[in-house]
């Protein structure tokens, strides 16, 4: 399978913005083999080599990690992948830190992903357990997932770590697969912001964010993208190029994929009828509230709803 096909491909009727990725849904079948998030003193791994792949985000405190023979310092919002195979030593500084982790597997294997055996610190030579050794992955995937991670997104993953470990704590029926769920989306989140924008954009991507998020929360008002722009600190033609450029779609189809999103919920958990619909997330009528239903899922909104009884 060619990587670039994986990142790229694009599925007909789906936007290229959300098509991005899904080729990786072949490849990517991560299992979480081990994960913890407890705050630690001054602590120290020496150096060691992994079967598995470790995934690391600095909440609090400070440390320094060597990886692959480079050192980085360890700060909070920094985000760290250890490949499997890769000799790497870390250190936690005092007081304390704080640094949600996971152990996985990028492609579960029913025999080898479930063994128990922790790499302890000072222990390089993994020849003895080789048969449990992660395989090879692609040379994308390879180059994408070492080191320090570089993404506007790593608060994000951390967030979703921090999910992974509470899920955990749960360990309720389902909980590996709610898990193996999470690590998708931290690895899709990490994909994304690897990707960003061009590099004189960045700094805009924070903006970015804010602009779809405040457009999610309020898909269903009527909502100035002049002002939203305004918000950015751009011409609302550069906010709808950045806009573009950033999320696949422009802000006006970003807004009607977010009520679209609210207007399915409504369709299958409330009584109301089509047209209270529409008034509901924003739309005059209940004709220009299916046409954009139409636009946006591909059926009309009674068929829709007939699929849900």
């Amino acid at each position: 399978m060619e990587i670039e096909k994986s990142f790229r491909s694009e599925d007909v009727g789906v936007s290229s913005g959300v098509a991005v990725g899904v080729g990786l849904l072949q490849e990517l079948r991560p299992y979480i083999r081990q994960c913890g998030a407890e705050r630690r003193g001054a602590w120290s791994i020496k150096e060691r080599s992994l079967l598995d792949y470790l995934l690391i985000y600095i909440e609090e405190g400070r440390g320094l990690f060597e990886i692959n023979g480079v050192q980085y310092d360890a700060e909070v919002g920094d985000l760290f992948c250890i490949p499997p195979a890769t000799l790497h030593s870390l250190d936690g500084y005092v007081p304390s830190m704080v640094c949600p982790f996971v152990h996985f597997d990028l492609q579960y294997r029913e025999e080898e992903s479930h063994w128990g055996f922790t790499v302890p610190g000072g222990m390089t030579d993994l020849s003895d357990v080789a048969p449990l050794m992660h395989p090879p992955v692609s040379a994308e995937l390879s180059q994408r997932l070492i080191g320090k991670i570089n993404s506007y997104t790593t608060r994000r993953v951390g967030d979703i770590l921090r999910r992974i470990n509470d899920e955990s704590v749960r360990a309720q029926p389902y909980s590996q697969l709610i898990m193996s769920g999470l690590m998708l989306e931290a690895l899709a989140e990490i994909f994304r912001g690897q990707d960003g924008l061009s590099h004189m954009n960045n700094s805009h991507i924070p903006l970015l964010e804010d602009a779809a998020e405040y457009i999610r929360k309020n898909s269903t008002k009527k909502i100035s993208m002049n002002d939203i722009a305004d918000m950015c600190f751009v011409a609302p033609s550069y906010f709808r190029r950045l806009f573009g450029h950033h999320f696949g779609c422009s802000p006006r189809n970003y807004q009607r994929r977010a009520r679209m999103i609210v207007a399915k919920e409504l369709m299958l958990v409330s009584g109301m009828n089509l047209t209270e619909i529409a008034y509901e997330i924003g739309y005059a009528t209940v004709h220009s509230f299916s046409k954009a239903f139409r636009a946006e899922e591909g059926l009309s909104p009674s068929q829709y709803r007939s699929y849900g009884k």
